[in-house]
């Protein structure tokens, strides 16, 4: 259904017909100037043709005016507004609009001419008066309020009474669903903010989740569930659950804000697919991490600095996360800079990870100046799925398929799957383990004596990693 028009759609529309008169009138000096500078005969320069351009502009649309025949004006606003509106009732006052403007059109030929023939002091008024009628059509165009939107909660509350005759168990189920749906999107996200992208991020991050009926995960609320990484594939939820979160969102936002309440003109579900794919994390090309690297380049706080990290570091997305301006040090003996990850459940999680010289020739230790020992290095990110939510935006929009030609999933982790890839060309195992925080294999005896790698051990695996 198209919106109906209303005085302010003409107003508005009218307000922007003008500005583009006004602006060429404004510009004839110029334009004249540019013209004789090139040469270009073929519009008036001289005053009989430009006399010759405001006469027949006045008695082409006095005829129009005054015989009752629609001008080309009246033609042009009624095709143009019902491209976007239904006008019907409306008729009139596009007329009357299209007749305005007519005489908006006679005055721009007369400051033409009056330029031509050098009679300055009638340009500028005819300049002066087209400027401050400009002035007032803009200020009279009423500013119309949104029209009235509502939170996702609210969606979700209405919907529960739209669908009050869901079976126990199937309440009880979505509504399980909903958490998650409200964790990710946000409870106080207006429903006509939230895109077929958000929709598609929302199951991105729905298929990262571990099964919520197994241990640990079951003793776990939504937000850590989300907050994981590097769940085992076994431990993943089924792609029929994906797929029951994208059925609850058609539901939600396609039969009742869409259908039912008409809140929405189109659903955000529109031509959202979801089909079952591999479980295992797909690695990005060198090409794609240069694309990748180059865009995080271009940004500025968490969102150039985190990603940034995460590629030259193979580091979990929470352990960058988290970081303190305490955890940036130097070590002495390589003088080299690092970071200390010690916020970790597993001995093998705690670590050093040497920076890449590439992130100190970027400025991030300028970056790292700018906080106190304590502070976190990024205050602005209040929790892990800003992360993953800017990662998919970005990687959506520099065509990165979410799929690889395996049908494995590429993610934010999948950083630091291409990172182990990339360092395993060139590294002995062990090393390469160091750095990421796996747990070490195939140490046997000797782990007692070897598992303390120092700074210095561990610098050829960061420098292999190049991707400018």
């Amino acid at each position: 259904m198209m919106k109906k028009l209303s005085q302010h759609d003409i107003d508005a529309f009218v307000a922007a017909q003008h500005a583009e008169i006004y602006g060429y009138v404004e510009n004839i000096p110029a334009d004249a100037r540019q013209r004789k500078i090139r040469g270009d005969v073929t519009l008036p320069l001289s005053p009989d043709t430009g006399r010759e351009f405001a006469q027949f502009f006045q008695e082409f649309y006095e005829n129009q005016l005054f015989n009752g025949e629609a001008s080309p004006t009246e033609s042009f606003f009624l095709e143009s507004l019902a491209k976007r509106f239904d006008i019907s009732g409306m008729e009139s006052a596009i007329v009357a609009a299209a007749s305005r403007y007519d005489i908006l059109l006679h005055q721009s030929q007369r400051a033409n001419y009056a330029f031509l023939s050098k009679d300055f002091a009638t340009y500028s008024q005819i300049l002066a008066t087209m400027k401050q009628q400009n002035s007032v059509l803009t200020a009279v165009v009423p500013v119309e309020e949104p029209e009235p939107s509502m939170t996702l909660q609210e969606a979700w509350d209405g919907f529960l009474v739209f669908k009050s005759d869901w079976d126990p168990k199937i309440r009880q189920e979505n509504e399980k669903y909903f958490e998650v749906i409200r964790e990710v999107l946000g409870a106080d996200t207006q429903v006509n903010k939230i895109t077929r992208r958000d929709i598609k991020s929302l199951l991105e991050a729905v298929a990262e989740l571990p099964r919520q009926n197994k241990k640990p995960y079951n003793k776990m609320t939504v937000r850590e569930c989300l907050d994981l990484d590097d769940v085992p594939e076994a431990d993943l939820v089924s792609p029929r659950t994906v797929n029951g979160y994208l059925k609850l969102c058609q539901g939600l936002f396609s039969t009742y804000l869409t259908g039912e309440m008409d809140v929405l003109a189109s659903s955000p579900t529109l031509n959202v697919r979801y089909e079952a794919h591999s479980k295992s994390y797909g690695d990005y090309s060198k090409t794609e991490m240069r694309r990748l690297v180059a865009h995080f380049k271009t940004l500025s706080g968490w969102k150039k600095w985190i990603p940034l990290l995460l590629a030259y570091t193979g580091a979990r997305r929470a352990e960058i996360a988290k970081l303190k301006r305490s955890d940036v040090r130097l070590d002495d003996d390589s003088q080299r800079y690092y970071i200390m990850i010690d916020d970790t459940k597993t001995e093998a999680g705690t670590r050093q990870v040497p920076l890449s010289l590439h992130l100190l020739d970027l400025g991030f230790l300028d970056y790292v100046e700018g906080f106190s020992a304590g502070d976190s290095l990024f205050p602005d990110l209040t929790n892990f799925n800003q992360i993953t939510h800017f990662f998919h935006d970005i990687r959506e929009a520099l065509e990165i398929p979410y799929l690889n030609d395996y049908g494995a999933r590429r993610i934010v982790h999948s950083l630091r799957h291409t990172f182990i890839t990339e360092a395993r060309k060139t590294n002995e195992l062990t090393p390469v383990q160091k750095v990421v925080g796996h747990e070490h294999s195939g140490e046997g005896q000797t782990q007692r004596y070897t598992h303390k790698f120092t700074v210095s051990n561990l610098l050829p695996v960061v420098d292999s990693i190049y991707w400018d």
